[in-house]
């Protein structure tokens, strides 16, 4: 049986939220653009790349993604913005990881709390907290992604 691995990343730290501003484009502080170049460059260390990666059209997340993206010499067209994963439920996270393509063997969600994090309960069996720019990696032994569905108690492993 082949294995598959989901990894889910919370955004890394955005401004704070801003009556004048809409709440998707809030953009990264410093902290949040150091936290994650801090991890992308652990990734890259640890030589892990993906085959896809997919994420929230907020701006703070899609900042995450492409310093990660970038760190990893990761392709941009394997780089997917979508609008689903904006204050996604775990519903949606399901139902989108049930959809990817069987060749995709690692794949890279970047998203929000709380769904993220109450994704990562289901799949883990335990309580996640999921702080800004933390990652989490699942472990399933799937051929296809179509088969995920009701996959429970998954080996979980927090990179940073």
């Amino acid at each position: 049986m082949a294995t598959k691995l989901l990894y889910l990343l919370r955004h890394a730290k955005a401004e704070s939220a801003d009556p004048k501003l809409l709440d998707e484009d809030r953009a990264l502080t410093e902290k949040g653009v150091n936290d994650a170049h801090k991890l992308a460059a652990k990734l890259h260390k640890k030589e892990l790349n993906f085959d896809l990666i997919a994420t929230s059209p907020a701006i703070r997340a899609i900042s995450t993604a492409q310093i990660i993206a970038k760190t990893l010499d990761h392709r941009q067209h394997h780089l997917e913005v979508l609008k689903k994963l904006y204050q996604a439920s775990p519903d949606i996270f399901l139902n989108l990881v049930t959809g990817l393509h069987k060749k995709a063997a690692k794949v890279l969600l970047v998203g929000h709390n709380p769904g993220l994090e109450e994704f990562a309960q289901i799949l883990s069996g335990e309580r996640v907290v999921m702080q800004t720019c933390t990652l989490i990696q699942f472990s399933f032994d799937l051929k296809h992604w179509k088969d995920f569905e009701g996959v429970k108690n998954a080996h979980m492993k927090i990179i940073n």
